[in-house]
């Protein structure tokens, strides 16, 4: 625990290490590549039971129609599925589906979740989510520290680290107006600390107590128009793509450019949700633009306006040219 304190207080704003990128790139490819394997007999068992169907995807050599026997296709376990809907049944009719297309993106989406959630849970040196977390509380404390004392040493991160750890709501809402600062934001700090204080099975069960660190006070803030914009576009590919469908140029055999467009709006209206959940609400955004105003209006109180201040630096100049001259 005494160690985390410390990482807390020498930690330095710097790059991520080569460490933490590969290991997020490997966890991520291994979750994905994981989950896709994971659903392919799952996806295989639903078209099965609620589709009364029969799934072709060992290598048969199927017909692309089913009232046809030619032409032949051969089917493929990973790309090429040939699946018969209602089978028996007057209704009989015969499907294409490209596994790796129709799910790709769901399999993206769960395996950078869990990607996230691994790297938040591994020490700094390896985490690459940790890493992040750390250095959104290092920046708190920064700010903290340089709002008290105006400047920050290892001495003073530990002044802040204590009284955070230590405070109950009552301090809290003394460091509120001492350090102007919003009462959600400090109890963030607080939890967000003692998460990182803890140990592993606590971490992985309040994650989100240091998530909030990294995706309130970074991610949605400078990540949120991004995500948004994605989100249209990948509206504007579900679009173009159930467009063509309209028009006969995909035909209804094969449903699996649609289940791609599908998957990618879905995937980026999860990611676009998350971000919303993280982003400070319009009544928190007022208070802390209320708060930077009082602080502006103290300034003026205690040092004059602008144009009161610009006048005494022109007046000043002036005098030292004049004695310069002399």
């Amino acid at each position: 625990m005494e160690n985390n304190k410390v990482n807390i207080t020498y930690f330095e704003l710097t790059e991520h290490n080569a460490a933490q990128i590969v290991l997020f790139i490997f966890l991520t490819i291994f979750f994905v590549v994981l989950i896709f394997l994971l659903m392919l007999p799952i996806m295989q068992k639903l078209l099965e039971v609620t589709l009364m169907g029969k799934v072709y995807n060992s290598g048969e050599l199927v017909s692309y129609y089913i009232t046809t026997k030619e032409p032949l296709v051969r089917t493929s376990y990973y790309f090429s599925w040939a699946v018969d809907i209602f089978a028996k049944t007057p209704e009989e009719s015969r499907y294409w589906f490209n596994p790796l297309l129709s799910i790709s993106f769901l399999s993206i989406t769960f395996g950078v979740s869990l990607s996230v959630i691994f790297s938040s849970l591994l020490p700094r040196r390896y985490g690459y989510i940790s890493q992040k977390i750390e250095r959104e509380i290092a920046n708190f404390i920064n700010q903290i520290a340089s709002q008290r004392f105006g400047f920050y040493t290892e001495k003073e991160h530990k002044i802040i680290l204590k009284e955070i750890s230590e405070a109950d709501i009552r301090n809290m809402h003394l460091y509120v107006d001492e350090w102007k600062m919003q009462l959600e934001d400090l109890k963030a700090l607080y939890k967000a600390i003692k998460w990182l204080e803890s140990n592993l099975l606590y971490r992985f069960f309040h994650l989100n107590d240091g998530l909030i660190m990294y995706m309130r006070y970074h991610f949605s803030i400078k990540y949120g128009n991004t995500v948004l914009g994605m989100v249209y576009i990948g509206a504007a590919v579900l679009i173009i793509i159930i467009g063509l469908r309209g028009l006969k140029f995909i035909p209804p055999t094969q449903p699996s450019l649609v289940l791609f467009a599908l998957g990618l709006e879905f995937s980026l209206l999860i990611a676009y949700a998350f971000t919303l959940m993280y982003t400070k609400s319009e009544e928190e955004g007022l208070k802390d633009f209320r708060s930077k105003e009082s602080s502006k209006q103290l300034l003026g109180d205690e040092f004059g306006s602008s144009k009161e201040i610009e006048s005494l630096l022109k007046v000043f100049i002036k005098s030292n040219k004049n004695k310069s001259k002399k």
